[in-house]
């Protein structure tokens, strides 16, 4: 059985590519220790909103586009991750709701007032599923991934 997706390869790839300055993401609009970077790899849309201590990312969070749960309302999957040396001191939920607000500021510039976040939280993972249930709502949906045939909880919340 393979695993799901784990968030903090994308945190480590995001400090390699700051170290390396292939990168330059910018400060975020409403907190300026939120560094936000719009790519597309693959030709998919990727926003990703990072806060660093010293020169090293600390958290890291990821939105993609998700199936719709709601005809004309964009979803969003989302994805985060601590480094090792910053767990257990609150910078994920912190992070979440910053990059939520930037996120939130983005859209309504551009014409979207409400949109979905869904959070696939493997149903042994403890921590994520806190910040899942302190940031986006404390119900979830037990199911199966499809990929990777893993147990896991949906989380959904509506930001309007």
């Amino acid at each position: 059985m393979s695993q799901l997706t784990d968030p903090l390869n994308a945190l480590l790839s995001f400090q390699r590519a700051l170290r390396n300055r292939s990168i330059r993401p910018v400060p975020g609009e409403l907190d300026s220790t939120v560094l936000v970077f719009r790519d597309e790899p693959d030709g998919e849309l990727r926003l990703t909103y990072a806060r660093l201590e010293g020169d090293k990312v600390a958290a890291l969070v990821n939105f993609t586009p998700a199936e719709p749960i709601e005809q004309g309302v964009p979803c969003f999957g989302i994805g985060y991750a601590v480094h090792q040396d910053y767990r257990r001191q609150g910078r994920a939920k912190s992070l979440v709701e910053a990059a939520i607000a930037e996120l939130r500021n983005g859209l309504r510039r551009n014409g979207i007032h409400a949109f979905h976040i869904e959070a696939v939280v493997g149903a042994d993972n403890i921590a994520s599923r806190h910040v899942a249930e302190q940031t986006l709502t404390p119900e979830s949906k037990q199911g199966i991934d499809k990929f990777s045939g893993v147990p896991i909880l949906q989380f959904v919340r509506k930001v309007a």
